[in-house]
């Protein structure tokens, strides 16, 4: 008995207690670290249930920041077997309810989408696009928001609300200096909310603004951006639009084609006559051009020219559709200018060279 108490004094069993600890934590970790995937999976199937969804877990948005909170709850879990230290424990528990929030408050904002389920089922889906994505954008600040206020009524955070009252007072002395310096963006708020109550244009739509013209690729709270033809994007703030013209130009039924054709004045007018009435005539068969609205006529005989005006509406409203129709109607134009072996006029000009001595009346 002795010699057994002698051996035990000479372990220390407050170290082989911590070496245990450490060997737990680890194996901890370790668990967390390569179940993450299945039990993310888990949780995501479940959430399938009630979305009545099929496709893979790890497709779903929520797959790889589940795989992140899993490692972190492990290493959590593994700093809660290791520390006694009561201060740090308060606090580590503080920064894991945080990151929980956090990860609670991301997962709800991704399924915050126009073609989720959730907003499927609590909203009427817009035909306008910018409209859902609107209502989403307010909803996952709203949610942020939350985020922010649960974070800061924790009690280790130390902020006490029961002085916002006096705090507010408190800015009501700047809120003229506020009031002032916000008042673009509330401006743009709101030209946001015409733009999108309004409904000039929506995301697709071929639109002129000012000097601007393109695509519009998106509408946001403040500003919208347009995808010009040389491939930028160019942001224009809702306050400018709202304030100067916008051209729709995919709100068009159809579209006025206009050409001046020159032709040499030595051209004969009995050829002149000929070439409008075939022209005319190939026009108004054409299937794009609207019947009725073709005008081809001898406008005008210039010092140059004579100048035969063509204009007429085709079908085609959307651009470029509309550019193929212009060509094929050019193509046709000279063809027959071509057929009927017709000159066309160029400038030109006649320089009278006076020799010395001759007098010119």
């Amino acid at each position: 008995m002795e010699k057994l108490k002698q051996l035990l004094d000479l372990i220390d069993l407050d170290n082989l207690l911590k070496i245990f600890d450490i060997q737990i934590s680890i194996a901890v970790l370790i668990f967390f670290i390569l179940f993450r995937g299945v039990f993310s999976k888990i949780l995501i199937k479940i959430y399938y249930i009630f979305t009545k969804d099929k496709k893979n877990p790890k497709e779903s948005s929520m797959y790889k920041p589940l795989n992140v909170f899993f490692v972190l709850l492990g290493i959590f879990c593994a700093m809660n077997i290791l520390l006694v230290n009561k201060k740090i424990l308060i606090y580590l528990n503080l920064i894991f309810r945080i990151i929980i929030f956090y990860f609670i408050t991301r997962a709800i904002c991704t399924q915050v989408t126009e073609d989720s389920y959730w907003y499927k089922k609590f909203f009427k889906k817009s035909d306008n696009k910018a409209v859902d994505r609107f209502i989403c954008k307010i909803i996952r600040a709203f949610f942020w928001f939350i985020f922010v206020i649960i974070v800061l009524r924790q009690k280790e955070m130390g902020f006490n609300f029961n002085s916002l009252g006096g705090l507010a007072a408190g800015l009501g002395i700047g809120s003229a200096a506020l009031a002032l310096a916000a008042q673009d963006l509330v401006k743009g708020l709101l030209s946001g909310l015409a733009i999108l109550s309004d409904k000039p244009f929506v995301i697709g739509d071929w639109i002129e603004v000012g000097d601007f013209k393109g695509t519009v690729v998106d509408i946001t709270f403040r500003s919208t951006r347009i995808k010009p033809v040389n491939n930028t994007v160019v942001t224009i703030p809702n306050s400018t639009i709202t304030s100067s013209y916008v051209i729709n130009w995919n709100r068009l039924n159809s579209r006025r084609f206009e050409t001046v054709l020159n032709i040499s004045l030595e051209t004969p007018s009995e050829k002149i006559r000929k070439i409008v009435k075939q022209i005319r005539l190939v026009l108004e068969n054409n299937p794009d051009v609207i019947p009725g609205t073709v005008y081809v006529g001898l406008d005008e005989i210039s010092a140059c020219s004579s100048d035969i005006k063509i204009f007429l509406y085709v079908k085609e409203a959307d651009y470029i559709k509309y550019l193929k129709v212009k060509e094929d109607i050019l193509c046709s134009i000279l063809f027959l200018v071509e057929k009927e072996n017709i000159d066309l006029a160029y400038p030109t000009q006649t320089l009278y060279v006076k020799e010395k001595g001759e007098t010119v009346e």
